[in-house]
């Protein structure tokens, strides 16, 4: 695993020269740039004068991805957005908000189901997720009786938007929630003013823990992740389900991070 930085910048002629004098090539313009970690704070001063974010982040080796016993998703298909959409109205339709913060997203429990404007096409993202939710997942049919449903993970139908009749092509993935902690000392938190609840922020510090006890072979965390007003679970697959998804070419060996 290396640690690395991502900085997005409109690069004038002088910050890449400056670059340049330090070995690194870099394009003029509005453009990002990918630096290791040790170089990074080698010219962190000049970085910082940028007034940009430099956002932390690890790359891992195909080993790293493939040999971990479980795995952190990070990424994959998106297809739409709930609905209503407009100003949120989805919340209200589908979540409990007895114990939901606004200003940070934490809280909100799933009491109904999604509704959609569509679908995908049969044979296109086969398991996708939503604009505005990284902690739901929704699969064709075909796709849930042939790998989700005997592994025993449970299912709920969604709509369709304003006729309110289940899609017979696709359904939701529910999936459980574990109790037990994780240890991610060191990593950012932000505080929610509102509750006094925390999250910690979405992009990973290195690798995941490993947990304790799997109690399936794809769950949520117990903690919330995310940045201002949004706030979701981190999902877990277990290296078996999480390979023979990879094998069907329904997910991407990159959108995983690895436990250890």
């Amino acid at each position: 695993m290396k640690i690395k930085y991502q900085i997005v910048q409109d690069w004038n002629k002088t910050q890449i020269t400056f670059l340049d004098n330090n070995g690194i090539k870099q394009s003029e313009g509005l453009s990002q740039l990918h630096i290791e970690e040790k170089k990074y704070l080698d010219l962190k001063d000049f970085f910082d004068s940028l007034n940009t974010m430099a956002i932390r982040y690890p790359e891992f080796t195909k080993k790293e991805l493939t040999e971990s016993l479980l795995s952190a998703k990070s990424g994959g298909h998106t297809h739409g957005y709930p609905m209503p959409d407009m100003d949120g109205g989805y919340l209200d339709l589908t979540y409990d908000l007895s114990d939901y913060s606004k200003s940070s997203g934490i809280g909100k429990k799933q009491k109904d189901a999604f509704r959609l404007k569509n679908v995908p096409k049969t044979g296109k993202k086969r398991m996708f997720g939503l604009g505005w939710i990284f902690d739901e997942y929704f699969v064709d049919i075909e796709l849930y009786n042939e790998v989700f449903k005997p592994l025993g993970i449970k299912s709920r139908p969604v709509l369709k938007y304003k006729k309110d009749e289940p899609f017979d092509t696709h359904v939701q993935l529910v999936l459980e929630e574990t109790d037990e902690d994780l240890n991610l000392e060191g990593n950012p938190i932000e505080k929610c003013e509102e509750s006094g609840r925390w999250k910690y922020q979405p992009m990973p510090q290195g690798f995941y823990p490993q947990y304790q006890n799997i109690i399936a072979p794809i769950f949520k965390s117990k903690e919330w992740f995310g940045t201002g007003a949004e706030a979701r679970k981190r999902i877990f697959l277990t290296k078996e389900l999480r390979e023979k998804l990879i094998e069907i070419k329904i997910e991407r060996p990159q959108w995983y991070i690895p436990t250890r």
